[in-house]
C-alpha cells in the first residue's frame, strides 16, 4: 500500500523471445505478481526462411497482455504503472510514414540476405566489422533490408523499427530506436553512435530511415487504446536486446565475469568500460564476436553467439517431443548417461552450432543412437564452439573468473552440467523469465527517474488528456522538442533562389517547402508546428506527417495589429480550439505579444489568454501559450535591453496567473536570468524558442535555459534557414545535409547528453 492506502503500483515486462513472447508482472521489489506467455507468430519457408507479419506479432501481443492483466486483476487491484519492451535483436519492421508494417520481419536466423552482403561494394565489406561491431553476414539487418530492396521494396521514404519499438509504438508509445537493439542493425557506427551514412547510402536511404536514437530505460510515452483497465496509461519504455537485458536483472555485471544467456540463441556477452576500438572489432569479428553498445548507457558489451537453443528444439522435434513433460524425461535420460555419452567415441558427428550456420548436421555412425545421446552430443558440440568464442576474447581481455548461466534452457539438469564444463566457476539461475524480469527492472527505474512526473505539480495541473499531449510533443527522455515551422513570409524569405523575389512564391510553392520540411526534418522530432494558413489540413491529408511525429496546430495568423502602441496578435479566421482536431491536430500553439510592465490581469491581453485556454481545456486539446516581448516605439534599444529578461520573467507570471499549463518563451539572456523565469513559471514547463539565432548560439542557450529550469527546446530558423529553396531536389539536400544534424545535435543538448 502507498501512503494513501491504495494498492502499490505494479510495473510489467515484456520479453519478445525467438521461441515464445512472455509478459511479467512483478511490484517494485520484484515479487512476482502475475505472468503469461505465447508463441511468437512465425511463419516458416522453404529453406529455413522465417518471418512475421505485423498483425500476427500485434495480435499476439494483445493476447499477451490481456492474459496477464486479467491474472494480475484476480489477485490484486493495483494498476501496471509502467511497461518495459525487451526483445531479439536483428528482426524489425519496416514502416512508412503513419507507422504501418510495409514487410513482414524476417527472424535473426533467416538465411535470406546473404547473397546482398557479399554483394555490398568492398569498402563497406572491408569497414564492416571495425564500423559496426558486427560481422558481415546474413544475420545482420542490413543484409535483409538489401535483400527486401532487390525484391523491389523501395526502402526510401521508411524508417526501421527494431521490434521492441515496433511494439511500443503501436501500444501508443514514441517513435524512437534504442542503441543496444540499433547496434545489431549494422547502420550505426560503434565509435561515434551515429548512423553509418556510407551503409544508409548503399541501402539508398537517408538519416531518417533511423528515427532518433535514445538510450535503454528513455521515457516512450503512455499506453492508450483498447487495453484492460489496468494497463490504461501505463508508462512505455524500451529496455533493450534481450540477452543484455537478462545479463543486468539483478545489477551490474563484473568485468571479470561471462553471462551465458540460453534461449533459441545461446549469448556469451562481457561489460566493457569502453570500445575496444576498430582493430580489435575487426578482430574478433573473424570470431563472428559483436563489441556493440550495451543497455547501460556508457558502456559496451562482447558478445558471442552460438545457436545452441535451435539446434536442441530441432533435435526434440525430431524426437516428437513437444511438451514441457517430454523435454522433463529426456533430460532424466540425458543425465543418466555420462558427460561424454555411451557411446564409441566419433559415433555421432554435429554441426551448426556456429552462429552463421544453425543448419543442424547429424553425421551418425553406429547404431542404439537414442534421442539423448542426440542431445547430449549437441551440447558438446556447443561447448565446442563456446570454447573457441572464449579463446578470442581472452586475447582482448583478461580471462574471466565466473560465469552465470540463465535462460530458458538452464532450466534442464543436462544443459547445466554441459556448461560447467565449459565455463569458470559457474552458477545457474533459477528465475525463468531472467528477460522479462530484467525488463521489470527497468520499468522500476522509469517510474523513479521521469520527468513528466512533476508535470502535474503545478499551479496549473494538466488534464489525464492533456498529460497525453505533452508526451506526444516530448522526446523518448520526457522533454519537449518541437520543430517550428508556422512562419509563413519568415519561411518566403528564407527560399533566396526564387527568381522574382520572396513576395512571388505562391502559397502552393510555400506548401511544398513545408511538407518537404516536415519529410526531411521535422519527421525525426517529436513534433512540428504548422499553421492552418498554409499547410494544413493538406500535409495530413497527403500522408506527408508520420506516425511517430505529432502535430501543434498554430491559432495565430501572420503578422500584428498596433493599439495605443502595444502588439495584438490576430487569430487564423475560423479556427478556434474546436476545429484543432478536426486539422489532424494533436497540441494547438497561440502567440501573445506581451509588455507585461503594461499589460496586467485585467489587460486585453489577459483576457484573450484566459478565454482561449478555458476552450482548449474544455475541447481536451493542450495549449502552448507562446509569448514574445518587443521594444516600444518611445524606448531607446539600451532601455529596452536592460528591462529584457524582466520582461520574459514577468510575461511568464502574467500568463501562468491566467491559467497557462506549457509556456514556448523567448531566451532571458543569461542562467540567472532563465532561473528567473523558472521561478515566474511556478512549475509550468517551459521551453525556449530559437528566434531565428544562428545553431551553435541557440545550442548555447537551451543548454543553459535547461540547466536552469527549462523543460524543452522548440526550434525553427535556428534549424532551417539556409536550407529552404524553390527547389524540391534542392530542399531535400540542404534539408537532410545541414538541418537534420542540427536537429540531432539539438535533441543530444534537449535531453542532456552533452
Amino acid at each position: 500500500m502507498d501512503s494513501a492506502g491504495a494498492p502499490a503500483p505494479l510495473v510489467a515486462g515484456i520479453d519478445l523471445g525467438s521461441t515464445a513472447m512472455k509478459m511479467l508482472v512483478t511490484d517494485a521489489a520484484g515479487t512476482e505478481v502475475a505472468a503469461a506467455q505465447v508463441p511468437t507468430p512465425w511463419r516458416s519457408g522453404p529453406g529455413g526462411t522465417t518471418e512475421m507479419d505485423a498483425d500476427a506479432l500485434l495480435g499476439a501481443v494483445r493476447a499477451l497482455a490481456d492474459t496477464t492483466a486479467h491474472r494480475v486483476a484476480e489477485v490484486t487491484g493495483a494498476p501496471i504503472a509502467a511497461v518495459a519492451v525487451s526483445g531479439m535483436g536483428e528482426t524489425g519492421m519496416l514502416v512508412d510514414a503513419s507507422g504501418f508494417a510495409v514487410a513482414p520481419a524476417f527472424a535473426w536466423f533467416d538465411p535470406r540476405g546473404a547473397a546482398q552482403a557479399a554483394a555490398f561494394p568492398a569498402t563497406i565489406r572491408a569497414e564492416f566489422a571495425g564500423r559496426t561491431g558486427l560481422p558481415l553476414g546474413a544475420q545482420v539487418s542490413v543484409a535483409k533490408l538489401a535483400y527486401l530492396r532487390d525484391q523491389g521494396l523501395d526502402l526510401a521514404g521508411l524508417r526501421w523499427l527494431n521490434l521492441p519499438e515496433f511494439v511500443t509504438a503501436s501500444l501508443g508509445g514514441h517513435t524512437a530506436v534504442e542503441y543496444s537493439l540499433t547496434s545489431r542493425t549494422g547502420l550505426i557506427d560503434q565509435d561515434t553512435g551515429r548512423p553509418w551514412t556510407e551503409m544508409l547510402h548503399v541501402l539508398g536511404v537517408g538519416e531518417t530511415f533511423l528515427p532518433p536514437l535514445v538510450d535503454a530505460g528513455s521515457p516512450f510515452g503512455e499506453i492508450h487504446g483498447a487495453v484492460p483497465a489496468n494497463l490504461a496509461g501505463a508508462l512505455l519504455t524500451v529496455a533493450g536486446h534481450d540477452h543484455l537485458v537478462a545479463a543486468e536483472a539483478t545489477g551490474g555485471l563484473p568485468a571479470d565475469h561471462y553471462h551465458v544467456s540460453l534461449g533459441t540463441a545461446e549469448v556469451l556477452l562481457r561489460v566493457i568500460d569502453a570500445p575496444l576500438g576498430y582493430e580489435a572489432r575487426g578482430r574478433l569479428a573473424a570470431h563472428l564476436i559483436n563489441e556493440v553498445r550495451h543497455v547501460v548507457p556508457g558502456k559496451h558489451v562482447l558478445v558471442a553467439g552460438v545457436k545452441t537453443g535451435l539446434l536442441l528444439r530441432r533435435v526434440l522435434q525430431s524426437a516428437g517431443i513437444n511438451d514441457r513433460a517430454g523435454r522433463d524425461v529426456l533430460d532424466a535420460a540425458v543425465m543418466a548417461l555420462p558427460y561424454e555419452g555411451a557411446l564409441p567415441a566419433g559415433a555421432i558427428h554435429v554441426s551448426g552450432a556456429r552462429n552463421d550456420d544453425g543448419v543442424l548436421k547429424l553425421t551418425v555412425r553406429t547404431d542404439g543412437v537414442s534421442p539423448a545421446e542426440l542431445f547430449s552430443a549437441v551440447l558438446r558440440h556447443s561447448n565446442d564452439e563456446i570454447g573457441l568464442l572464449i579463446g578470442a576474447m581472452d586475447r582482448e581481455l583478461p580471462p574471466a573468473v565466473t560465469a552465470t548461466l540463465t535462460g530458458g534452457w538452464a532450466g534442464m539438469a543436462a544443459v547445466r552440467r554441459a556448461r560447467a564444463h565449459a565455463l569458470p566457476a559457474m552458477t545457474a539461475s533459477t528465475r525463468e523469465q531472467e528477460t522479462a524480469y530484467g525488463a521489470t527492472r527497468a520499468a522500476v527505474r522509469l517510474l523513479s527517474t521521469i520527468p513528466t512526473e512533476d508535470w502535474n505539480r503545478t499551479v496549473n495541473p494538466l488534464t489525464t488528456i492533456e498529460r497525453r499531449g505533452m508526451s506526444a510533443i516530448s522526446t523518448p527522455a520526457g522533454r519537449m522538442l518541437i520543430v517550428a515551422a508556422d512562419q509563413r513570409n519568415g519561411m518566403k524569405a528564407a527560399m533566396k533562389d526564387a527568381p522574382g523575389g520572396p513576395e512571388s512564391i505562391s502559397t502552393a510553392e510555400l506548401a511544398e517547402a513545408k511538407a518537404d520540411l516536415l519529410r526531411y526534418l521535422a519527421n525525426n522530432a517529436p513534433a512540428i508546428l504548422l499553421d492552418p494558413e498554409v499547410a494544413l489540413p493538406g500535409i495530413v491529408d497527403d500522408g506527408v506527417l508520420a506516425r511517430g511525429t505529432s502535430l501543434v496546430v498554430g491559432l495565430d495568423a501572420s503578422g500584428f495589429e498596433t493599439t495605443d502602441g502595444l502588439r495584438y496578435t490576430r487569430f487564423v479566421p475560423g479556427v478556434s480550439a474546436k476545429t484543432v482536431r478536426e486539422l489532424g491536430g494533436d497540441v494547438a500553439k497561440m502567440l501573445w505579444y506581451t509588455r507585461p510592465d503594461k499589460q496586467d490581469a485585467h489587460s486585453r491581453v489577459a483576457g484573450e489568454m484566459r478565454k482561449l485556454i478555458t476552450e482548449c481545456t474544455a475541447e481536451g486539446v493542450l495549449l502552448i501559450v507562446e509569448l514574445l516581448t518587443y521594444q516600444l516605439e518611445d524606448e531607446t534599444a539600451g532601455e529596452y535591453a536592460a528591462a529584457f529578461p524582466s520582461l520574459v520573467a514577468d510575461g511568464a507570471k502574467l500568463a501562468v496567473d491566467c491559467g497557462a499549463k506549457v509556456l514556448k518563451l523567448q531566451y532571458p539572456g543569461s542562467a540567472e536570468a532563465c532561473a528567473a523565469v523558472t521561478a515566474a513559471a511556478n512549475g509550468v514547463p517551459w521551453a525556449v524558442l530559437s528566434a531565428g539565432v544562428d545553431h551553435e548560439t541557440f545550442l548555447g542557450q537551451v543548454t543553459t535555459a535547461m540547466a536552469n529550469g527549462a523543460a524543452g527546446a522548440m526550434a525553427g530558423r535556428s534549424l532551417w534557414k539556409d536550407s529552404l529553396s524553390v527547389s524540391h531536389d534542392l530542399r531535400e539536400d540542404y534539408l537532410t545535409k545541414r538541418a537534420l544534424p542540427r536537429l540531432r545535435e539539438l535533441a543530444d543538448v534537449v535531453d542532456g547528453r552533452h
